[in-house]
């Protein structure tokens, strides 16, 4: 899933540049239901909703330090257990061959449906809104399951919570987007993404996994360096450089998303460029998507 040398060069950015984890705020259940349900993470804890009404659902999440903040939801499949899940998640993060990244990502894969769901940086709450069927699903923290580049708690102990969604459904509806950043292939097999619309700050933006059977995610990057194109991010993510073209600190976005599926963010994002790309390995060679040419350089008025 994601490409491990590359995840830990942006944490590595990310922790030197980020804010300190302040105190974890307690969120009761009732202040959950009145309005989006909130979902905080950090180093002294993890709040989740434990049940939510089916339908069109929104989920806040913030985060107190820059080892949590990757936060999503998936749901199991059939004869698959938490264990496993747990399991495969981490070995997708361990992996270092190319031919033990793609078979850990495919297990992954066929353990469970990775819904997406929201990436803040301390001080900046994001939202996100799915459509769930009653069931039963898992809200975790992935940068749990990253080693070095989070917590790194013990087996187990990852923060990874139940959530149940129960009948009967809701009659909300998405909020409406202000753009869809699509991620899909071209005709040649290529990854790309497609933007319909604009990215506006704290407008919802819906993200649509068109892909045929990769996961895939979309991460939001600011770009300080206007001399900076796709060539060069491109190139970093090939590994012909080292030098960042972004900053890693000023991540947002969602993490991954199973094919076929869909999430709506809204992210508070700052006027200027970003870099739109998928740190997701690819299933042919475990290069990240980006290098292979899946990105976008958006700007946020």
């Amino acid at each position: 899933m994601w490409n491990r040398r590359g995840v830990l060069a942006a944490g590595a950015a990310a922790g030197m540049a980020a804010l300190t984890g302040a105190a974890l705020p307690e969120v009761s259940e009732p202040e959950q239901q009145r309005g989006p349900l909130q979902i905080v993470t950090g180093e002294d804890g993890f709040v989740s909703p434990a049940t939510a009404r089916a339908g069109t659902v929104t989920f806040r999440v913030r985060t107190t330090s820059p080892r949590t903040g990757t936060v999503g939801i998936a749901k199991l499949r059939d004869g698959a257990t938490e264990a496993e899940f747990r399991a495969r998640l981490r070995q997708v993060f361990a992996a270092e061959e190319p031919a033990a990244v793609i078979q850990a990502s495919r297990e992954l894969m066929a353990t469970a449906d990775q819904l997406g769901g929201a990436a803040p940086h301390p001080g900046a709450d994001s939202d996100f809104t799915l459509r769930l069927r009653p069931g039963s699903y898992l809200v975790l923290e992935y940068l749990d399951f990253a080693g070095a580049l989070g917590r790194n708690p013990q087996p187990g102990e990852e923060y990874l919570r139940p959530l149940t969604v129960r009948a009967p459904e809701s009659d909300s509806r998405p909020p409406r987007p202000s753009g869809t950043v699509t991620a899909l292939e071209s005709a040649g097999g290529a990854p790309r993404f497609a933007l319909s619309g604009r990215v506006l700050s704290e407008q919802p933006l819906r993200y649509v996994n068109a892909m045929r059977e990769h996961v895939d995610e979309a991460r939001f990057y600011p770009i300080d360096d206007d001399s900076v194109t796709e060539a060069d991010i491109v190139a970093f993510f090939k590994g012909e450089t080292s030098v960042p073209p972004f900053d890693f600190a000023g991540a947002l976005g969602t993490p991954p998303l199973s094919p076929g599926r869909e999430v709506t963010l809204r992210m508070p994002m700052r006027s200027g460029r970003y870099a739109v790309v998928s740190w997701v390995s690819s299933l042919v060679d475990a290069q990240p998507l980006t290098a292979h040419g899946q990105l976008l350089i958006v700007t946020v008025p």
